[in-house]
């Protein structure tokens, strides 16, 4: 399920589409995609199984955060027990008596990781980011011209999500 909808994008910018226009529900999804990427995750809660190889270390870092239940894990394809695991720093998994991953072995971990309920500030910068994408198709949006008397005039053009993404830097994941 989508944490933005075209109503909300036409709700959020107070302007209404004729019936069949598919514009806003692409600027929407183009908008999610953007976040994603900028965070390094889907923050929506979802499953994921990853494989991680061990290199000896305590922690080893997940393709999602924040994780919320690990209900899996083997070990070079044999089932093991996954409450031997918790969680570190919201991306991170280490086993609870200190243990190492294993130098070359392959963990296979299955564990939920997102949101139930995706804060309203991600909702808020999809939103802004979709509303940027939409007024792009103008040809005019975030331009500005500055005259100069003895030179004539500049035009500067600002197009970019990166002055919304910056507010939802808290919950970009750790590497």
């Amino acid at each position: 399920m989508n944490y933005i909808t075209s109503t909300m994008l036409c709700n959020f910018m107070n302007k209404e589409v004729e019936s069949g226009d598919t514009g806003p529900a692409s600027y929407c999804n183009s908008a999610m995609e953007t976040v994603k990427e900028y965070l390094g995750y889907d923050p929506q809660s979802q499953t994921y199984i990853q494989t991680v190889k061990g290199d000896g270390g305590a922690l080893a870092a997940l393709c999602a955060m924040p994780i919320t239940a690990i209900t899996a894990l083997s070990i070079d394809g044999v089932e093991a027990d996954a409450s031997q695991l918790e969680v570190e720093n919201e991306n991170y998994v280490c086993f609870k008596d200190d243990s190492v991953f294993a130098k070359g072995s392959r963990y296979t971990i299955t564990f939920t990781a997102g949101f139930a309920t995706v804060p309203e500030i991600i909702k808020t910068t999809a939103l802004q980011v979709a509303s940027l994408i939409w007024e792009s198709g103008g040809g005019n949006l975030a331009v500005s011209s500055t005259s100069f008397a003895d030179t004539g005039s500049r035009v500067f053009n600002n197009f970019t999500a990166d002055r919304f993404l910056k507010q939802i830097a808290q919950f970009k994941r750790i590497f």
